[in-house]
């Protein structure tokens, strides 16, 4: 039985293989497509961006005006911002989250969804939620939005069930046990032609008091191609009907407990990538036009490439993106890292050890702003294996010769817990970021292997918008310290030290 139990923590992927064509192995100037025409905007060609020209050959680039976004730092300016658009929204809403919390805030949240509904006839809402988090309790995030489903069919439930919980794992492991196998992880929020990307949840802690990243972007063909994609997660995620029963979307047959693993995954691969072929093409043609000068009014002076990591259905593309930029650091630019828990992946670590040649920050939670501080059981061990995690990876860059290169520091701020995530680099000879990753990944072992993921490479020119993003950055490292004195005197239990290697993949 006990084997029977972790027979599906060895999971059974799709065969190995690109699912977009892949970044150059070395930091070649003009991308390869793969047999498509190599399109690449000016801006790319001709300044310090031209390094960064093999963007365009891995992910569709959307050209936008650096004036449309707009960086948010504040939680509570986060969820008053939701509130107000799904208020005015009037085609769409669209919300990708792992959960929606059961607290007053999310409940003023729904209730304004709830009330637009009733107002416009013309207005869809979509709610993408993980299966297990968002159904975990007798009231949970299903039991919230059930007035929705039940009163209208403009407002659409869909839970994603990762096709690795199966068996009898999925009848004997616990709430949140049977979280650690795959969750649906994107954080999207979509009011009409309004994108905002973020690696916060929808409840109260990230509308008041957890520290994270937000952008919002106005841009029509931006907002078309993320409420596509998540439609298309729908398709092999589970509806929720107006009895409270789950069902299959109309356009898939295949239950993701009980149908064979490789086949659900391999479908629904198929399924992203096509869809992300077809609006590559799409772009392509649109990147022609404004390197022809044709652009008009779609010539912009910011280019967003979206990324994507669904490890567990056997597509790797945020990851290799992420790989190739950190390798791909020219001499004499900087590098700032940020995560809310330190379990980079090994790929990871050695590529900032070996291969990246910039001066690096690396941004973390202190123990004390970790959200897992005093936990039940044994998650209550997770912040102590984020710092011995990140102490080992002091110690590899000090064997290394790089300890003077890359710094590590920690946030604390009374009352706060940290969430934050992301990278902001700096050419050589910039004191503005000109890149930026923002999004749901962490940089770790789940975000990688087990986790739906959804982020966005911007590149931009436009000065405004690189001093927001350079006191996104500085409002953050105002609450941290480095921390290398306490990482090495920073007492581990033993049982974390006994145990962090064989599952820091599920954390």
């Amino acid at each position: 039985m006990i084997r029977r139990l972790f027979s599906t923590l060895i999971t059974d992927y799709p065969p190995a293989g690109e699912f977009l064509p892949s970044a150059p192995l070395s930091n070649n100037r003009q991308p390869s497509t793969g047999g498509g025409p190599e399109v690449v905007p000016p801006a790319f060609r001709t300044s310090a961006l031209q390094s960064l020209s093999w963007l365009h050959a891995i992910s569709p680039c959307f050209p936008v005006s650096g004036d449309r976004i707009e960086v948010i730092r504040e939680p509570g300016t986060f969820y008053n911002t939701l509130v107000e658009k799904c208020s005015a929204a009037r085609r769409r809403i669209m919300l990708a989250s792992l959960y929606l919390g059961t607290g007053s805030l999310e409940t003023r949240l729904v209730d304004a969804i709830h009330e637009n509904l009733r107002n416009n006839d013309h207005l869809k809402v979509d709610v993408l939620l993980d299966f297990t988090r968002g159904t975990r309790g007798e009231k949970n995030s299903k039991t919230t939005l059930m007035p929705l489903v039940e009163e209208t069919d403009n407002f659409r439930l869909s839970l994603y069930h990762t096709p690795v919980l199966r068996g009898i794992t999925k009848r004997l492991a616990p709430p949140r046990w049977n979280e650690l196998l795959g969750i649906q992880h994107m954080k999207l929020y979509l009011v009409d032609d309004t994108v905002i990307l973020s690696g916060a949840n929808l409840s109260n802690d990230y509308f008041t008091n957890r520290q994270d990243r937000y952008v919002m972007i106005e841009d029509r063909r931006l907002a078309e191609f993320y409420a596509s994609l998540l439609g298309k997660v729908q398709e092999f995620s589970l509806t929720v009907g107006r009895d409270g029963a789950t069902r299959l979307h109309d356009t898939w047959t295949m239950l993701p407990y009980k149908c064979a693993q490789l086949e659900f995954a391999t479908e629904a691969r198929e399924r992203i990538r096509t869809y992300f072929r077809g609006i590559m093409e799409q772009q392509r043609e649109i990147c022609q036009r404004e390197a022809d000068g044709q652009g008009g009014a779609e010539a912009g002076d910011t280019w967003i490439f979206p990324l994507i990591e669904m490890g567990q259905l056997g597509i790797h593309h945020d990851s290799l993106a992420t790989k190739q930029l950190l390798s791909g650091c020219l001499p004499g630019s900087r590098l700032r890292l940020a995560t809310g828990y330190f379990n980079l992946t090994e790929t990871y670590m050695n590529t900032l050890t070996n291969d990246c040649q910039a001066k690096c920050n690396i941004l973390m939670a202190h123990p004390n702003a970790n959200g897992f501080l005093g936990a039940k059981g044994p998650a209550g061990g997770i912040p102590a294996a984020y710092s011995l995690l990140a102490r080992k990876f002091l110690e590899t860059l000090k064997s290394a010769g790089q300890s003077h290169r890359v710094e590590l520091y920690e946030y604390e701020r009374p009352g706060w817990t940290y969430h934050a995530k992301g990278l902001w680099y700096y050419l050589p000879d910039s004191t503005l970021p000109n890149v930026t990753l923002i999004g749901s990944s962490n940089f770790g072992e789940r975000s990688v292997n087990r986790d739906l993921e959804a982020q966005i490479c911007l590149v931009t020119n436009n000065t405004h918008l690189q001093r927001k993003l350079e006191a996104e950055y500085e409002n953050l490292l105002q609450h941290a310290t480095t921390a290398e004195t306490e990482l090495i005197n920073r007492p581990v239990p033993r049982w974390v030290r006994a145990v962090v290697g064989l599952f820091r993949n599920f954390f």
